[in-house]
């Protein structure tokens, strides 16, 4: 493998001059020709560790999310994949978090110079994180619902706008007697589809009770065919939301293992609107939360911020769409 002293020599030049033009600073226009060519032909890969040292510059975005095997986030990191590949940076993923802890010990460590800035997307709603997240010492961009008192570049969507949106279809389809099958509550996502669910019932003047909410132990295909296995009669509802397309899979599971035909029995709704939403059958109406767009934005908030480190905050709504599929207008 070629080293820099290789290139030193083949280029005439000293290698605090290859480091020079390695590193972007100063040098003659005839050291950075030969220097360039010298790389070219023997090979040169430049140490990014250690270059990363002495520039104080990794390179590199950190992306983190509570899940890295959620088809949204395999979404999202597509769309923040694409806008960072025209820049010099490359895209790091962390490691999966089921915890508030293990987001903290995360954030605890961004500041060992790892990379140049974080994308993060955090499901839980904890004092510590913010407090973490605003002390850091880099770019932030925060994917989700902004915690109170953080000053950060942000991307999210009008998840509740989407509830309703499903809502408004199933009145339009004649549905009135309509469930949510939702993920835990303690966090982000769970608490805003309840809110939103309760709220958009009352607006409509449908029935709401206790029972309207089925709730699920995650945001698993597993967890939504258990949640409804313990539901009774679930035919007494003609309309079910589920919290995001991977529930929506585990209650379309149960209905055929159990004769419920959808969508004449019950219509079905997902969130999320991933590639298996098309690949089901029937295929799954869903609220597209346009995960790869957001990725996308996150991504160009964070090239922004990189190149003007002073500029304002930004906060960056998008709007959710309804996909209509089979599993509620059949065809």
């Amino acid at each position: 493998m070629a080293t820099i002293g290789a290139v030193a020599k083949q280029a005439g030049v000293s290698i605090a001059s290859v480091s020079r033009v390695i590193n972007g600073t100063a040098a003659r226009a005839d050291t950075e020709r030969r220097v360039r060519a010298a790389i070219q032909d023997l090979g040169y890969q430049p140490n990014s560790a250690a270059r990363a040292l002495k520039v104080r510059q990794s390179e590199q975005i950190c992306l983190s999310f509570d899940d890295l095997s959620n088809p949204a986030y395999v979404l999202m990191t597509r769309g923040v994949g694409q806008a960072l590949s025209s820049s010099k940076y490359r895209l790091i993923l962390s490691s999966a978090f089921s915890s508030v802890e293990e987001i903290v010990k995360h954030l605890e460590t961004m500041g060992r110079g790892f990379a140049d800035g974080l994308i993060i997307s955090p499901i839980y709603a904890d004092a510590r994180i913010t407090t973490l997240i605003s002390q850091l010492k880099m770019p932030v961009v925060l994917v989700g619902t902004m915690p109170e008192g953080l000053d950060v570049d942000n991307v999210y969507v009008n998840s509740a706008a989407g509830v309703d949106l499903a809502i408004d279809h199933l009145i339009e389809i004649g549905r009135k007697r309509i469930a949510l099958i939702n993920g835990p509550v303690t966090t982000n996502p769970g608490r805003r589809r309840k809110a939103a669910f309760e709220k958009a019932l009352k607006k409509n003047k449908l029935a709401f009770s206790d029972a309207s909410i089925i709730q699920a132990d995650a945001f698993s295909t597993q967890a939504g065919f258990e949640a409804v296995t313990n539901i009774k009669e679930l035919k007494k509802f003609d309309a079910i939301i589920c919290a995001n397309d991977q529930l929506a899979a585990g209650v379309m599971k149960f209905c055929v293992d159990n004769e419920i035909d959808i969508p004449s029995d019950i219509a079905l709704i997902g969130i999320d609107n991933i590639e298996l939403a098309s690949l089901l059958r029937p295929t799954l109406t869903s609220v597209d939360l346009r995960a790869e767009e957001r990725g996308q934005i996150a991504a160009n908030l964070m090239l922004n911020r990189l190149a003007n480190p002073d500029r304002p905050s930004k906060q960056i709504e998008v709007q959710p769409r309804l996909v209509i599929r089979q599993s509620t207008v059949a065809s």
